[in-house]
């Protein structure tokens, strides 16, 4: 029986054909960095070690994909010395300088695309090579930067046709290391689960500018840069405390399948810019302790372009 040997090493490939998350490991003291003497080809398949919360089987758990061309790992070779079945369960991150393509050399990612100068992931403050997300050391990052950028506003009403700017919030970011947890993926996905003292937060964000985030007192900002739809197959109740104000660019249309009722239990205000239509394929009743209607003229024998009822 073999006795395991430990080994570090750098991820040259992760396209396993058999898609179990194996990679292809140049091993520090076993394999050349000579790319002509062992190619990245001719490595062996290095297996993934999975946490006991997986369960490895049937699609069950955690995918177990993370390294990529160019992460150091730890693991070991279950067959000993002989070095021909790894097995990794660890990486290792660090300050690195950006390495120049070398034909020929190891010990790197064979495609010059790690570690990265650019792209949502790169280091944006002056410590330069750092591979913890500058999100979670404080240092903010695009996830933050490109919200602030693209913030939105809304029209709230204030009296009679009388608006005043509702802003988005901006984001509720005051990381500190190391109390942000961040997770994030090769184009640009994010998610945070901030303990900063005074600045919990919970932030999802999606590469294309659409996210959600829970500020520390509880409030939550949520938007959709394309279309967003929602379906409930159950009832869907809702109990807004305070105001409430929604505003449609473009055409709104409610469908009520079953009736309904609009109650207020102070005074209604409906107010329209153009045309104010009624119709109703039945009777329509209006009834006040007091009715007033004015308009210059007013009409009680029906609109032509009214009267013809199709809806």
């Amino acid at each position: 029986m073999h006795n395991f040997t430990w080994f570090q090493g750098v991820v040259e490939s992760r396209e396993d054909p058999l898609m179990l998350g194996r990679v292809k490991i140049r091993c520090l003291g076993y394999h050349t960095e000579d790319t002509n003497q062992l190619s990245t080809e001719d490595l062996p398949w290095a297996h993934p070690v999975q946490p006991i919360t997986s369960a490895a089987m049937s699609g069950i758990g955690v995918t177990p994909l993370g390294p990529v061309e160019g992460t150091w790992v730890v693991g070991f070779f279950r067959d000993g010395e002989e070095g021909q079945l790894p097995v990794y369960f660890g990486t290792l991150g660090g300050i690195h300088t950006q390495p120049e393509k070398t034909p020929g050399v190891g010990f790197r990612d064979p495609n010059g695309n790690y570690p990265l100068s650019e792209g949502p992931n790169a280091s944006t403050d002056t410590v330069a090579g750092n591979d913890t997300n500058s999100l979670a050391r404080g240092m903010g990052g695009l996830a933050i930067t490109n919200r602030v950028e693209n913030l939105d506003s809304m029209a709230k009403q204030t009296g009679f046709f009388q608006f005043e700017q509702l802003e988005e919030p901006a984001p509720r970011y005051a990381a500190e290391y190391p109390f942000n947890h961040v997770k994030s993926t090769e184009s640009g996905h994010v998610e945070e689960f901030d303990d900063t003292p005074g600045s919990e937060r919970i932030h999802r964000y999606h590469r294309s500018g659409s996210f959600e985030e829970f500020g520390p007192d509880g409030e939550r900002v949520l938007k959709v840069v394309n279309r967003n739809y929602e379906v409930t197959l159950g009832d869907n109740d809702v109990h807004i405390k305070g105001d409430a104000n929604v505003q449609v660019d473009g055409r709104a249309s409610i469908i009520l399948n079953n009736g309904g009722d609009i109650i207020s239990n102070e005074d209604l205000n409906i107010n329209v810019l153009g045309d104010f239509k009624m119709k109703a394929l039945g009777k329509i009743t209006i009834a006040g302790l007091q009715t007033s209607i004015s308009g210059q003229p007013i009409n009680l024998n029906g609109d032509p372009d009214v009267e013809q009822i199709p809806i």
